[in-house]
């Protein structure tokens, strides 16, 4: 049974923007203050630059990239992790995909971390 989601906004999060000051990008303070008003531990994003260490961990936040969160994600339960992984690769039937093609699709893909998170697992997968 697959779950249900609910897309979610989150809303009234001025009041955060303040703590936002000195993002190299001044149009990005709406993910942080988001991320505060949430109480969120990581922003994903693969626009690191703009996310700058210092300033989060100040806010005692951290900006992963994508990749690195699902490869952190992964490692968190290995084995849930590639039998979804497995599930998902199973869904494709034109073309199929091999275990080896989607490595090789999502490390096209930028997702090398995670990629080397899974193919030790590739028997598996």
């Amino acid at each position: 049974m697959e779950a249900a989601f609910e897309e979610a906004m989150v809303v009234d999060f001025d009041q955060f923007l303040s703590a936002c000051e000195g993002l190299p990008d001044e149009n990005d303070a709406h993910v942080v203050a988001a991320a505060l008003k949430t109480q969120a531990a990581v922003i994903v994003t693969d626009n690191l630059r703009d996310f700058p260490e210092e300033l989060l961990r100040r806010l005692n936040l951290k900006a992963r990239s994508a990749d690195a969160f699902i490869a952190d994600t992964i490692a968190l339960d290995t084995g849930r992790a590639v039998a979804a992984v497995r599930r998902m690769r199973e869904r494709f039937r034109k073309p199929e995909k091999t275990a080896d093609v989607l490595l090789l699709d999502m490390e096209a893909n930028g997702l090398t971390e995670t990629v080397d998170v899974l193919r030790p697992r590739i028997l598996s997968l």
